[in-house]
């Protein structure tokens, strides 16, 4: 192998170089001055026939190399022999993608006869993609188009798509295709012998708890006339993390009602691919014919069965991986590591999928709830609201907005904090001493359930009403008589000096994925003309900052086809006020992906939309939620100019090294960012700023 490291060279037809340059997609949509900077900032080397540019697997250099004259060979050193993979001619360009995507080159370059090349040094390419968004969606075209960076992923979701017009999948078989994603947030899902405990964790808090003795998911996004009330039909079946309406039809299988759209079906169907990769894995662990007999002899019913816990000190576990198991399933891991075995993860899917008309009907009931509570509430149908009366439309969560609204912390937050200290829970690192009130509240309404009385009281009193979910949508709604709160000592950042009157508050749970379109199109069709904002509070992975920031969207990419819709970003001003509230944080803008799945990400296509689009996130339902709000607005069903806010703070960083999807964000992390975006809203719908705060000790 003969390496060449030339000296740089100064080319003496510098016109020649920008004609050959200004003649390469994408190199020809520069400006001349930006092609001559280009060229400056380069180097033009000379190879001989038998030099190596660049060496497989190599991960020190991150140039990026445009060949003027000669062609070079790309050989896969991996296989025996070395195999060739293609010949790059004069007038094309290598060494982008290990570039971009920060990965290890994925063969070796070998000249074939004396060339000359542009040598551009990689952090220089990756400030030319940054600053010329021609530049950088025409070579986006190519990686994705021309380069296969995507085949996986389209691969797995034609799978899925199959799977809806069939009505059914086999998950051995997907789970295959799942793999050859690689995904981010599951790292080890290729390793067959290491067992990925954050992402098996993951995956079982969002599945049913029947899932190891299930063989049969009936997925469904309407219930079958004849199980119009499965309450009545079917045991109800838990999940921990994700709620879901399971129910057990029979011995090995379940009901699934799957919310909107395929953001939810998908959701479950990659879970179930996380469970069968990690399961297969420790069945491949057991598989020896001892120790299936000891897994039988332990089965429920038998002698060994009754003390099957001891039976995981008997089998190929380590201490740490025990531990796992238990903190897993801590009442039978045994027992259910014996229905793994056996089970064999024989998943089949019987999908029931109306993609069509998205589950309209359910969710025009869920509307109609809501208009009927709002009705009651201000004794007036929502049809019949006056032009002056203002509806502002939150999606946030089922606590953060009513807690800052509702004065009851406000008279009990010396109390909450005592009784924290008196406990050994408080911690230093609070930079807002009400924060910390909101934090320890929860802990402190179970030590004391007469204190829920008085809460749930103090609510009412305020007119804070709240729906639980209902008609399978999975949303919970709270609506609040902005007058009825407005003024009241409650969170003390905000200070009502200005209050606007008739309004309400409808603070809808987070929407999940597709679903987010429809349920914002029925509240807009509920409450028209009236409605003056749609604010959408919600978290983030970031592909930029840390966790506990908080990304302010300027625009939302929607995945599966890129379709790009700019956002009326918030002003400096406001990212100024937010980052006052949360010092050491930083406040991020740029575009925010929507994904389709969080388990379908790989590293190469994050950073993809990271160089190439600049996005600053990813989430799951803001494009859903606007394709919503643009379309009422183009109806004349919402009035031109009703504001439309997007905040969201930072969950998780998912190109960050070791970052796992079961860690949770700890209360210092999450709680902090989560109120301050909360606050910037009710700040902005009651005509005022968030006021100061102490920094430490008592609020």
């Amino acid at each position: 192998m003969r390496y060449s490291h030339p000296d740089v060279k100064l080319h003496a037809m510098p016109n020649a170089v920008l004609h050959s340059l200004a003649a390469i997609v994408p190199f020809r949509y520069l400006r001349e001055p930006e092609l001559k900077s280009l060229v400056e900032d380069s180097q033009l080397r000379d190879y001989a026939e038998g030099d190596v540019l660049i060496d497989q697997g190599d991960v020190s250099m991150n140039e990026v190399f445009v060949l003027i004259s000669g062609s070079v060979e790309s050989v896969d050193m991996g296989r025996t022999p070395p195999f060739r993979m293609n010949v790059v001619e004069s007038g094309s360009f290598f060494g982008e993608r290990a570039c971009i995507l920060d990965n290890p080159r994925t063969f070796r370059i070998r000249a074939l006869e004396t060339l000359s090349c542009l040598v551009i040094p990689g952090e220089r390419f990756l400030r030319l993609l940054a600053s010329s968004r021609s530049f950088a969606q025409a070579l986006g075209t190519k990686l994705r188009e021309g380069y296969g960076l995507f085949e996986a992923f389209d691969r797995f979701n034609s799978e899925v798509a199959q799977a809806v017009a069939s009505g059914h999948a086999e998950v051995r078989r997907i789970a295959e295709l799942y793999k050859q994603l690689e995904p981010a947030l599951h790292p080890l899902a290729a390793d067959a012998s290491v067992i990925d405990w954050a992402a098996l964790t993951y995956a079982v808090r969002r599945l049913p708890q029947n899932l190891t003795r299930c063989f049969v998911f009936l997925l469904t996004d309407n219930l079958p006339t004849v199980y119009a009330s499965p309450e009545r039909l079917f045991p109800f079946v838990p999940t921990e993390a994700r709620h879901r309406f399971v129910y057990e039809m029979m011995s090995g299988k379940d009901m699934v009602l799957v919310r909107d759209g395929l953001s939810d079906l998908v959701d479950f169907i990659t879970c179930l691919c996380v469970f069968a990769v990690e399961a297969r894995k420790i069945r491949y662990r057991l598989n020896h014919p001892d120790l299936i007999l000891a897994l039988d002899a332990a089965r429920p019913g038998t002698s060994e069965g009754a003390a099957g816990e001891g039976l995981l000190e008997r089998l190929p576990f380590s201490e740490e991986e025990r531990a796992e198991l238990r903190r897993l399933w801590p009442q039978g891991a045994a027992e259910r590591v014996r229905e793994m075995v056996f089970h064999r993860q024989a998943f089949s899917l019987d999908i029931r999928k109306q993609v069509n008309n998205y589950n309209g009907r359910l969710s025009e009931l869920w509307a109609s709830q809501v208009g009927a509570a709002t009705g009651a509430l201000l004794g007036i149908r929502p049809s019949d609201f006056p032009e002056e009366l203002e509806v502002h439309i939150v999606s946030s969560n089922t606590h953060s907005v009513s807690n800052c609204l509702n004065p009851f912390f406000a008279l009990h937050a010396d109390e909450i904090l005592s009784w924290a200290g008196a406990q050994g829970l408080r911690e230093e690192g609070w930079t807002l001493a009400f924060d910390e009130v909101y934090h320890h509240s929860r802990r402190w309404l179970d030590a004391f359930p007469e204190k829920k009385v008085e809460l749930e009281a103090t609510e009412r009193a305020c007119r804070i009403v709240r729906l639980p979910e209902t008609v399978t949508t999975g949303i919970q709604v709270q609506l609040i008589d902005a007058g009825a709160v407005c003024g009241k000592a409650a969170d003390p950042a905000l200070s009502f000096g200005l209050c606007r009157s008739p309004a309400i508050i409808v603070n809808i749970d987070y929407a999940f994925g597709e679903q987010a379109e429809e349920i914002m199109r029925t509240l807009l069709l509920l409450f028209g003309s009236n409605v003056r904002s749609i604010n959408v509070l919600g978290k983030a992975g970031a592909l930029v900052g840390n966790r506990g920031d908080v990304l302010m969207p300027n625009a939302f990419i929607e995945q599966s086809n890129d379709a790009f819709q700019p956002l009326p970003g918030e002003d400096a001003v406001t990212a100024a006020r937010i980052a006052s509230g949360l010092p050491g944080r930083a406040v991020h803008s740029g575009p925010l992906l929507t994904v389709g799945g969080t388990l379908l990400q790989n590293r190469a296509m994050l950073q993809f939309y990271r160089r190439i689009w600049g996005c600053v996130g990813l989430e799951m339902e803001g494009i859903w939620y606007l394709r919503a709000v643009f379309e009422a607005e183009q109806l004349g069903v919402l009035r031109p100019g009703a504001r439309r806010r997007f905040l969201y703070y930072v969950s998780d960083l998912p190109l960050a090294a070791g970052q796992k999807l079961s860690e949770r964000m700890s209360p210092l992390e999450g709680i902090p960012p989560l109120y301050a975006i909360t606050r910037e809203v009710l700040g902005g719908l009651f005509d005022t700023s968030p006021a100061s705060l102490p920094s430490s000790g008592q609020p």
